[in-house]
């Protein structure tokens, strides 16, 4: 079975999932079960707190809707820009659960949040399972950092990866023929080994990349680059060693975070809360679409594209 066929299976089994799901939601929902079983905030109204999700591999993809693979940059940013628009908010909170991704797609959500700083809209990070790398890129723009104790956080760094496959093309007798406009275009190709002078330009995007992101962590902290570099080698780390380290600012749950918005908001402990979440159908689908192999990632092979990313890597 090749692997389109396993996507087109795959996608039609989410499907009757997903109408087997609404078929229950339905059925309960008739039964006068509350919305909040399904993850669902009551009606809100008046001043409050706006809520974002940041759930998955961080790309440049707008679809953030049913069916996602990873957070898409152009999905949270308009949602942040809903919020900014929206008099009613009075604090935002970054809900993070990522691993980090591509590194344009999540220095644009960092130049959002900061552009919302400077308007003086409160921003509360709260940090999930996951916050690695890009992710704590993400939540650096923010002026107050949670994390629980068993978050894993930190992964400051860059990396560049693609498979190393000449053996096994020797071995099996494959040979690719290669018609390119320059040297460089096939770089870190799968078929063949890197060369000393591939190796330093991708080494500079690299340090470059690096670079911009101690700067921008050291602006959205307020701290010296030369406090964060020490830890700043592409370690992960608990909640509680980041807050040791001043990545984070407290420990804490996402009510917590909350609590915290409405007192640097001066809201009430009733206060409306906006959230986005998603409905129970898109989050199951979304986690099932997590264990097909990604199409992205193998067009990038077949491609050469060297993706340079802001990412945990296991």
């Amino acid at each position: 079975m090749d692997q389109n066929r396993k996507i087109v299976i795959s996608i039609l089994i989410l499907l009757v999932l997903s109408s087997i799901l609404a078929i229950i939601d339905i059925s309960i929902t008739m039964q006068g079960t509350k919305r909040d079983v399904f993850f669902f905030r009551p009606s809100a109204s008046g001043p409050g707190i706006g809520i974002v999700r940041i759930y998955g591999p961080i790309t440049i993809n707008e679809n953030g809707g049913t069916i996602a693979l990873g957070a898409g940059s152009d999905s949270v940013i308009d949602r942040l820009s809903e919020l900014e628009a929206d008099s009613r908010i009075k604090a935002v909170i970054v809900r993070i659960n990522s691993p980090g991704g591509t590194v344009a797609a999540t220095q644009e959500i960092y130049a959002k949040l900061m552009k919302m700083r400077k308007k003086n809209i409160i921003l509360i990070a709260s940090m999930g399972e996951l916050a690695a790398s890009g992710g704590y890129y993400i939540a650096s723009a923010c002026n107050y950092i949670f994390a629980n104790y068993g978050t894993l956080t930190g992964s400051i760094g860059v990396i560049a990866v693609s498979p190393n496959l000449r053996g096994l093309f020797d071995k099996l007798g494959i040979k690719m023929n290669v018609i390119k406009s320059g040297k460089y275009k096939d770089i870190l190709s799968a078929y063949r080994e890197i060369n000393p002078e591939e190796r330093d330009l991708i080494q500079q995007i690299i340090d470059s990349s690096y670079r911009k992101f101690l700067q921008d962590v050291s602006l959205g902290r307020n701290i010296p680059i030369s406090e964060i570099e020490p830890y700043a080698d592409g370690r992960v780390m608990s909640g509680e060693a980041a807050m040791k380290y001043k990545l984070v600012d407290e420990l804490g749950s996402m009510e917590d975070a909350e609590k915290k918005a409405r007192q640097l908001a001066k809201l009430p402990d009733d206060c409306a809360v906006y959230d986005e979440m998603k409905s129970p159908i898109d989050r199951i689908l979304m986690m099932l679409m997590s264990a097909i192999p990604s199409v992205r990632v193998e067009q990038r092979m077949l491609e050469q594209i060297p993706m340079v990313e802001y990412r945990y890597q296991p």
